[in-house]
């Protein structure tokens, strides 16, 4: 974890202290140091690579390479006259030996571990470099700081940031293996390592931890944990109202809101989903139309639901709330199935995510001092305009007592293989593959989330599942792409079981509810030209769409206060529910 320029003098043998050597002194200097090298160099390279299939694998080798660790600041310790470096080095073992003994750690087990070895080394560092001289002293300093950034990037965002700092210390290793070989083996002092290089490396981890370091500390926020509301027993008729209590978190004045759980339907079975209910506060008894909200994307876990999450709207990218309540509209946003409560959560698997949207429109209808008109129109974005869309198809047989005056789709997750077959290409992705690779796999038993995802990415890629879409977009796409790589896919997504099971659930079929769909001309995650695709094989199916795409906006511009697209969607809505 250091340059050997420290431990060693162009290969002359180190000077002993008062203490034993770690090494018998019939050893050869050299040879105790090229094992050294060999061992950092073989494990380094296995952090990088991580051909591991589980987490107890990789587990071992991040706690050997702590051991490894804890051994060269022993023995650096006791080349250099102190006992300061041997108390850590002894910490770091110990830190590396509950990482690799210890059966079936868990991901926040090995972060807690890791943090306790880095920041024991970060410190064994920084005292050296307080009491050094010269460039030793600046070196050390700089390593120092450099390590503490990384203890704190394993403490901060334990999960997916564990695997981004595995790399960097698999890159350390090689350094110091390198460094050491060539001031072991090298004769010549032109070969020899210089306080230069050694600086450089220094500042340059300094460069690259610290940032991450920032950007943990931006982004650092538990997944919310769901409390009680959640839990029961899904008895009853799809839409029934088990649970309902005032609700205020990004609730404007002239409105009222409630957070409700409901019955409804995964697949052929019984499940609960939650909500959230927003009305005008005016007078009592005045029946509301009601606009369906179906939120983009926040994650999978339970804890991602936007009635959990201290923004909910958004979260969820709800555009316009205040205007829909102005209008004098009732707004029943649903968590989805899996959000809040039991999961998996169904990601982007049409009937599932439309159900529970009918549902709590149903169970809003019980909500006490609430009335609703029958009027309803359904608003998506993203992974919600996919299930807008699925709203259109599904009515007919699963919710005829909610009739739709219309149904709006904007950027909507349509053409799924079209948006499978794109994400590789795609930055800042990657955990859009991850929750699409986890609900499939859960739901449809063909799908092996393994055949589709390169070996050292499995794990980062499972990890990601747990997070939600909360943090700020640059943040989350610097963690993931230092975490998972650039391309963590081994094949198409569009391919095999997981291309079919895409294709069922994307919602082409014909109807006569009116339509309307808004598209950004700049979307990298939902190409422009994929949407009109989609929307030409709904139009070849007998199926009226109205159609309308805004040059020069993005995905997330699409629902910024200041999209063009606001003011039409609430104009359509309006000419809905005359």
């Amino acid at each position: 974890m250091s340059s050997s320029s420290d431990q060693c003098q162009s290969g002359n043998e180190p000077r002993t202290g008062n203490g034993p050597t770690l090494v018998s002194g019939n050893a050869p200097y050299r040879v105790r140091r090229a094992l050294l090298a060999a061992a950092s160099f073989l494990i380094g390279i296995v952090l990088i690579l991580r051909p591991f299939d589980s987490l107890t694998w990789f587990a071992v080798t991040l706690g050997l390479a702590l051991i490894l660790g804890g051994v060269i600041e022993i023995i650096r310790d006791r080349d250099q006259h102190s006992t300061f470096s041997t108390a850590c080095g002894y910490i770091m073992i110990a830190c590396g030996m509950i990482e690799a003994i210890w059966p079936g750690l868990t991901s926040f087990g090995i972060s807690a571990a890791t943090t306790a070895g880095l920041a024991t080394f970060a410190v064994s560092r920084l005292v050296d470099g307080v009491r050094g001289t010269g460039s030793p002293r600046v070196a050390d300093g700089l390593i120092g700081i450099a390590a503490l950034a990384l203890s704190y990037v394993a403490y901060a965002t334990p999960g997916v940031s564990i695997f981004a700092v595995a790399l960097a210390i698999g890159i350390a290793l090689i350094w110091y293996a390198v460094a050491t070989a060539v001031s072991v083996f090298s004769r010549s002092p032109l070969l020899s390592p210089t306080p230069v290089p050694r600086i450089a490396a220094a500042l340059l981890a300094v460069v690259v931890a610290v940032p991450l370091a920032a950007v943990s500390f931006q982004t650092r926020q538990g997944t919310p944990v769901a409390d009680s509301f959640y839990e029961g027993a899904a008895e009853g008729p799809p839409g029934t109202l088990l649970r309902v209590e005032p609700f205020n978190r990004e609730i404007g004045k002239g409105s009222k809101a409630w957070r409700i759980l409901y019955t409804t339907r995964r697949g052929d079975h019984p499940a609960l989903a939650s909500g959230i209910v927003v009305a005008p506060s005016g007078e009592p008894g005045t029946a509301h139309p009601v606009i369906a909200w179906a939120h983009g994307t926040t994650g999978t876990a339970a804890g991602c639901a936007p009635s959990l999450l201290e923004k909910p709207f958004t979260a969820g990218a709800m555009p316009a709330l205040s205007r829909a309540i102005n209008e004098g509209w009732a707004v029943v946003a649903p968590d989805y199935i899996g959000l809040g409560t039991q999961g998996p959560h169904p990601y982007l698997i049409g009937q599932d995510e439309a159900r529970s949207t009918f549902d709590a429109v149903r169970a809003a209808r019980s909500v006490d001092g609430l009335s609703l008109a029958n009027e309803t129109v359904v608003w998506g974005y993203s992974q919600g305009g996919h299930a807008a869309l699925w709203t259109d198809l599904t009515a007919p047989s699963y919710a005829p007592d909610v009739p739709l005056s219309g149904v709006a789709a904007l950027a909507p997750a349509s053409d799924l293989r079209a948006i499978a077959h794109n994400l590789p290409s795609t930055r800042g992705t990657a955990a859009f593959g991850a929750y699409l690779l986890d609900a499939y796999s859960h739901v449809y038993p063909d799908v092996d989330p393994d055949r589709y995802l390169r070996l050292q990415a499995r794990l980062p890629m499972e990890a990601l599942q747990d997070k939600c879409r909360t943090a700020p977009g640059f943040a989350t796409a610097l963690t993931q792409s230092i975490a998972v790589g650039t391309n963590p896919y081994s094949q198409d997504l569009d391919t095999g079981p997981r291309g079919r099971r895409l294709a069922e659930n994307t919602p082409v079929g014909t109807s006569t509810t009116p339509l309307l769909i808004l598209q950004g001309g700049d979307d990298q995650f939902i190409a422009e030209r994929a949407q009109t695709g989609y929307v030409n094989q709904l139009r070849a199916v007998g199926t009226p769409v109205d159609y309308r795409t805004y040059p020069g906006i993005d995905h997330p511009a699409m629902v910024a206060s200041d999209s063009p697209a606001i003011t039409p969607l609430i104009d359509w809505t309006r000419d809905r529910l005359k």
